[in-house]
């Protein structure tokens, strides 16, 4: 499954790359690489925050759901 940044309800602001962004983390004494991550949780809405929560929600009933059906079959298996 192919996830955007609506899929994940945090998604947004995690950075693609972490450890880089750690290192220039180390020399920012301003405090102006987490300026943009405020701006981002400042602009998004209320609506857009709890859509890509339920989805979230959604996502991981789909997958409880699967893995129980699997653990289901394959018991029912055993016991034939």
């Amino acid at each position: 499954m192919k996830t955007d940044g609506r899929k994940i309800a945090n998604s947004f602001y995690l950075p693609k790359h972490p450890f880089l962004r750690g290192i220039a983390s180390l020399m920012d004494f301003t405090g102006e690489l987490d300026r943009d991550i405020v701006d981002q949780l400042r602009n998004r809405s209320d609506a857009d925050a709890l859509r890509a929560d339920w989805e979230a929600v959604g996502d991981y009933m789909r997958w409880a759901f699967k893995e129980y059906d699997k653990e289901l079959r394959e018991k029912i298996a055993h016991e034939q």
